[in-house]
This record gives C-alpha cells, structure tokens and sequence, in this order.
C-alpha cells in the first residue's frame, strides 16, 4: 500500500501567526490596518471581481512597496519571523506522529523568511515546503520614490474600509476605496522602479496551492485520494476545492467561511492533535474511519453536507478569532 500525504497550510493548522501581518504592524504607521485594508482589496479581487486564476495571498505582494520605503531587510523579517513565532498547542508533537505514517508537506502563502523559521521550530524539511519567496534586499528604493509610496501610504490609511453584501454589492464609501486602490496598483505602481523587483514575486495563494498539490502527486506518484489537506482560510480555497473534487480528504481547521464552504471536513479546535487523530484514521482506515463528532468540549469535528452548515460556520469562525486574536481572525 502507498504511503498517504499529509499537506498543511502553515498559518493556522500550525501557527496561530499571520506573519505578514504581524509585519506591517511592527514596521509601518498603523501597518495592521493598512494590510487589512489591503487584504480586503485581496478578497474583493478574486471573490468579487473573480479574476480568472487569480491567486489569493497576493497581499504579501501589495504590501512591498510600503515595506521598502521604510527599508526593510531580509534580516529584519527573518529576525523579527524567529522572535515571534506562536504555534498550536501540540502540533510539534503532532506532525512527529503524522510524519511516522505519512510523507508530510508545507504549503503556505507566508514569506520563505518565516518558514524556514517554522520549518526548523516543527522539524520540517525545506524540499517539502512551498512558500513566497521574495528578498527584500534584492532592490534598494530611492528616496524620490519613497516619498511618493508613503504619500499613498497615508492615503490609503484615511480609506473607508471595503465591505459588499451577499449579492456582492458594494457600498458608496467603498467603491470609492476600490478605485483609490486600483488606480495604485494598476497605474501608478507599475510606473515606478520598484515594480520591476516586485512584479515577479508569485505569492503561494489560491490556484498557487492548488498547483503545489499537483506537484506533489505527480513527484510522489500519488493519487488524489490519499491526500489529506488541511486549510483554514480564502488562500486555501483552490486547494481544498481540488482536494475533496479528487475523492482526498478536505480539512477547514478553524477556518473562516472561504474554507469552510470549500471543505469537506470542518475542525474547530484549540489544539492540534486532532489533526494527528485524523490523519491515523485516515491511514489505518481510509476516510470512513475519520469519526465526526463532538470529541471534547472544545473539539469538534463536522461534515459539511452533514451540519448545520450556518451555525458551524459562526463556531469555526468565533474560535478561529479566539485562537489567534480577533485582527488576525478577521483576515480572509
């Protein structure tokens, strides 16, 4: 019998951080609101606008600019990534389990400076793990250009936020926040220097990660039914969309909406060695043998097609918030 694989998202299943949004907030002027603002205008792209392979995650992109102009280095985030770090209770001795009876793999829209930093805190193998990569030392903003970042900089600060309704309908206030935006990015940033560096950064969101997974079936020589993936957020919905297509196993691990419509196992939990029961169940008796439940009171496993679907989505989403804080929570 082939062996199973088990493939996580990083932040979330095994970190409670967002790394770049623990960034921005360290760096920039009220960085944590800028990058909210910018992970909306992330959201309303695929979700809204429905960008034909558009790749979610692209936030850690639209952020660089800001990030240079205030010149920050490899070393910073690299330095910054290992004295922050904030994992799931149990997952270090969960994945240990996992990787006894599965191959495990990493994919993750998080910058390659924090997952190195994870990968060595969990004992994971770089060659399995798919990540944004990006220097940021491989371009140096001069100061003409630096002016004109954060000029836009505090202009976006003093933005409406964006929000649209179930037809997807947006407010007055944040159409007018859409067009400030695009007329950044689809105009004035691609006339600066510094998009030539960064236009070429692929962040591993969306179709990225479902692409990872068709790397790793074909490399493993694996069928799509032995995949086990877990996810928990809008970056993870090509994934997980794929993954239960395919007859694998769709994991939402206190996921937000995204991941939990586009799953077909939905987790809310505090602790990580859920996952490793799962994956043993998984192993040993095939998705069949994967129990749903209440397993302890703060543990719960759902089907999807088997829940009050409206009502898990409000407990996966408010336990999400209380793991790792209501502003990371809240990211899509």
């Amino acid at each position: 019998m082939k062996q199973k694989i088990y493939i996580t998202d990083c932040e979330g299943p095994v970190s409670k951080n967002d790394n770049a949004y623990e960034i921005a907030e360290a760096f920039l002027k009220e960085g944590g609101r800028l990058f909210s603002l910018l992970s909306k205008y992330d959201d309303y792209l695929g979700d809204i606008e429905k960008i034909q392979g558009y790749k979610y995650g692209s936030t850690l992109k639209y952020i660089l600019p800001f990030l240079k102009a205030v010149n920050v280095t490899d070393r910073d985030v690299r330095e910054f990534s290992k004295k922050h770090i904030t994992v799931m209770n149990g997952v270090r001795e969960a994945l240990q389990v996992i990787r006894k009876s599965m191959k495990v793999y990493m994919v993750s829209t998080s910058y390659v400076h924090y997952i190195k930093e994870i990968s060595q805190y969990v004992d994971l193998d770089m060659d399995n793990i798919f990540s944004t990569k990006v220097s940021f030392d491989g371009y140096v903003m001069g100061e003409k250009e630096k002016e004109i970042v954060i000029t836009y900089h505090d202009k976006f600060l003093t933005l409406p936020s964006i929000s649209w309704d179930e037809q997807g309908n947006l407010s007055p206030n944040s159409q007018y926040s859409i067009g400030i935006l695009k007329g950044f990015f689809d105009t004035t940033l691609p006339s600066l220097p510094v998009y030539a560096w960064m236009k070429d950064v692929e962040p591993i969101g969306g179709e990225g990660k479902a692409e990872a997974i068709l790397d790793i079936v074909k490399k493993d020589h694996a069928p799509m039914q032995d995949i086990m993936y877990v996810g928990d957020s809008i970056t993870d919905v090509n994934a997980l969309t794929l993954v239960k297509s395919k007859g694998g196993v769709a994991i939402s691990f206190n996921g937000n909406s995204y991941a939990v419509l586009s799953s077909e196992y939905i987790v809310t939990s505090r602790d990580a060695n859920i996952l490793r029961d799962m994956a043993l169940d998984f192993v040993n008796s095939g998705k069949e043998g994967i129990k749903v439940g209440n397993i302890s009171s703060n543990t719960h496993i759902y089907k999807k097609d088997d829940c009050a679907l409206d009502d898990v989505i409000r407990l996966s989403e408010r336990t999400r918030k209380e793991v790792r804080g209501q502003a990371i929570g809240s990211l899509g």
